[in-house]
Formats: structure tokens, C-alpha cells, sequence
């Protein structure tokens, strides 16, 4: 998430080739999309207002510091090839320099100190297109490599050298379904479900290795009201058991260093459409463990999300 300060987001050239098969673009990108799905997306995620939700699992972004999501962005190209409608894989290279994130930045360093942060994804779509006769949904599989090297979360501790590895990398798997539909098919009203699961395996340099998200929207219950939404998602990270173990060496000298292992999110919203271009969305969060941290307590958090589009 960006901190308080003005920064330029996209600055983006896309440009499709072979009847729409082929789409290259680059520029200032983030892996995610608010206005378009780029890498580990759903249209559902963007229902939610936690950001353990919001346009792509945060636990891509707890891993790889070289992944820039909105409205963090970096030089980059991504390369995407569709040959029929209900296939397509793309890659990403950008340049995962975190201290391009810096707030004080504003978005305009554009410098290309690397390393590299590297993305691809397969994608499979079930009854994609506005005249397809069955409910939609979407599977996608991805992985990442972060390069540069990664300090191990025991290094120099208890007498320890200090260690280091080459790259981090993850996979990820996500998908999203069209269960049920009512009333006009022109109004989409339907209920969906939504999951991903996101996984870095090793342990001494991965913040969070297993993380995943699920929930269910339901687009216009009401008949009055068919451009409304509600959903409920719950979200979980379970933090390196090797970082465990090195904050509790930590805490043994320093009692302010706490010990993470895991959180959670619950959230529920409602998405009131005032008028055309209108949004007021209410939402309820709970958090257990926040931050992972046993000795915080859980949280209540009472939100309210306004858009305006024109």
C-alpha cells in the first residue's frame, strides 16, 4: 500500500497485435490492474476493501519485495498471447528494485538498478464471453522469481554467520465460479465464489510461505437494487517457521520483538450503487492475530469506501 504522498501511477504503452491474439505492454506497470486484470486477478477481489483481497493475494506481495502492485509502479514489458478465447498466457519482466516504492520518490524515480522480479500465468476460462450460454469461471496458475539475494532470518544471530540466498520464488493458484444466476441476463445478478492460494517455500527467506483467500459474492439480491453487491471473504497467512524461530531468539534479549505465526482477515461488505458512476460501500472487518502477533489482540474495524466514477 502506498503511504501518503502524490505519486505518478501509470505512464503505459499496450498494444494489441493479430486480431487481438497478441498484447505487449510497457511503461511504468504494476503486475496488478484497477482498470483491467493483469496477474493474479479476479473480478471479485476488487468487491473487497481489506487489501489481504484487493486485486491480487497479499501474500505475492509479503514475499517478493520486487513485486510492485497499484499504485506502486516500475519499469517493466508484459508479453500476453490469447489464440482462442478461453486460453491465454502472458509474462512480466520488471524491475524489483524496492527503494522505487519509497514515498519520497513519488513515483518518478526511474532508475534501473534491478534485480529483476519475473511473472508468468496460464489462464482457463469456463463460458467466457457475453453470449455464452453457462456460468463463467476462471482457473489460473502462476509462478515468480525474485532475484538478488535475500537475507536469511537467523543470520547473525546466536553466533551464527551471516548467510545469504540468491532469488526468492512462489507459485500461485486461484480461480473463481459463477454458481448462480437470477433474474434479466443482462443484468448479471449471480452468486460467485472465489480462492487462491499462494505458496514461497523456503522457509528462511519467505516472510509468509503459505497464504490463501476465500469468499462469496452476490451481485443485485434485490430486485430493486440489481447493481449491488455483498460478500464475505476470509483471509489467512501463515508466517516462516524459521522467522518464528529467529524472532524468538530476539525476544528472549528484547521483549519488544514480537513473535508472528500466524493472522487472519474476515471481511463483509456491502456495495450500495447510489446513482450511475456512485459507489458508497460499507464494510466489516475482523482481524485475529494482527500482524501474527499472539500478544496483539484482535481488532474490529468499521470502514467506509466511496467511488466516484466519471
Amino acid at each position: 500500500m502506498a503511504d501518503a504522498n502524490p505519486r505518478l501511477t501509470y505512464l503505459a504503452y499496450t498494444q494489441s497485435l493479430f486480431d487481438d491474439k497478441l498484447s505487449v505492454r510497457f511503461g511504468r506497470l504494476t503486475i496488478n490492474s484497477v482498470y483491467g486484470e493483469e496477474f493474479a486477478g479476479s473480478q471479485y477481489f476488487k468487491a473487497f476493501t481489506s487489501v489481504a483481497f484487493d486485486l491480487v493475494p497479499l501474500g505475492i506481495f509479503l514475499n517478493a519485495p520486487g513485486a510492485f502492485g497499484y499504485p506502486l509502479t516500475t519499469w517493466g514489458a508484459r508479453i500476453k498471447f490469447e489464440p482462442v478465447e478461453s486460453f491465454y498466457a502472458m509474462a512480466g519482466c520488471y524491475n524489483g528494485d524496492p527503494e522505487v516504492k519509497d514515498g519520497d520518490r513519488h513515483g518518478v524515480d526511474f532508475t534501473l538498478r534491478g534485480p529483476p522480479f519475473v511473472i508468468g500465468e496460464l489462464g482457463y476460462r469456463r463460458n467466457y464471453g457475453k453470449d455464452a450460454p453457462g456460468l463463467p469461471g476462471n482457473l489460473k496458475l502462476g509462478a515468480y522469481f525474485n532475484g538478488g539475494s535475500a537475507e536469511i532470518f537467523d543470520s547473525g544471530l546466536a553466533g551464527r554467520p551471516s548467510e545469504t540466498v540468491q532469488a526468492r520464488y512462489g507459485f500461485y493458484v486461484l480461480g473463481d465460479q459463477a454458481i448462480l444466476r437470477w433474474g434479466d441476463p443482462a443484468e448479471k445478478r449471480h452468486l460467485g465464489v472465489f480462492g487462491a492460494i499462494v505458496c514461497a517455500p523456503d522457509q528462511r527467506v519467505n516472510t509468509a510461505p503459505y497464504f490463501f483467500d476465500a469468499g462469496l459474492l452476490a451481485y443485485g439480491v434485490l430486485p430493486s437494487r440489481p447493481r449491488d453487491f455483498a460478500g464475505f471473504g476470509v483471509a489467512y497467512g501463515s508466517y516462516s517457521g524459521d522467522l518464528r524461530r529467529a524472532e524468538e531468539v530476539q525476544s528472549a534479549n528484547d521483549v519488544a520483538v514480537g513473535v508472528q505465526s500466524w493472522e487472519m482477515t474476515l471481511e463483509w461488505t456491502y456495495g450500495c450503487t447510489v446513482r450511475p458512476g456512485l459507489l458508497v460501500q460499507p464494510s466489516l472487518q475482523y482481524l485475529i492475530n494482527p500482524g501474527g502477533n499472539k500478544a496483539i489482540p484482535n481488532a474490529l474495524a468499521i470502514g467506509l469506501n466511496v467511488v466516484i466514477s466519471f
